[in-house]
């Protein structure tokens, strides 16, 4: 399991009081979670945690950044990233994820014995996705054709 936190807004957020809908998402009404409570779930289940926009912030506040993760996941392993560049072996394949200990974590117990009230990430605070098919490869190239093309338009 792999979550990602922002180091430029991290500390911010971990200190907010605000809802996910004083944000502009989409969670349900009557999901009393803060944006912290939703933080720290992400935090405390995941098996790394990319600490992205690592170079964005000083040396003190990165620190203090993985010092908070690290306070909420003493078994996570922390991947600094720049702008998400980081080796993808950092990240798949870790060997980290222990079905065992998932089943023994709190969120995991939620989950499975109050499934009824359960409502999905995509319903609650509508994520999306969608596939990109073309014939031709989707490069700089050719989206820098694209966007030359649609501004003589």
């Amino acid at each position: 399991m792999v979550t990602v936190v922002d180091a430029v807004n991290l500390m911010k957020d971990y200190d907010s009081r605000d809802f996910p809908r004083d944000r502009g998402e989409t969670a349900r009404e009557e999901d009393a979670r803060t944006l912290v409570d939703l933080l720290v779930e992400q935090i405390e289940f995941a098996d790394v945690v990319v600490v992205n926009k690592a170079d964005d912030v000083t040396d003190e506040e990165r620190v203090r950044v993985i010092q908070v993760v690290r306070g909420l996941n003493a078994d996570a392993c922390i991947v600094p990233a720049s702008h998400s560049r980081l080796a993808l072996a950092e990240v798949l394949e870790t060997g980290l994820y222990r079905d065992e200990r998932s089943q023994t974590h709190p969120l995991w117990y939620r989950e499975l014995f109050d499934f009824a009230k359960h409502v999905p990430e995509t319903e609650e605070y509508g994520i999306r996705s969608f596939v990109f098919r073309a014939r031709r490869p989707f490069t700089r190239a050719s989206s820098t054709i694209s966007s030359s093309a649609a501004s003589r338009a």
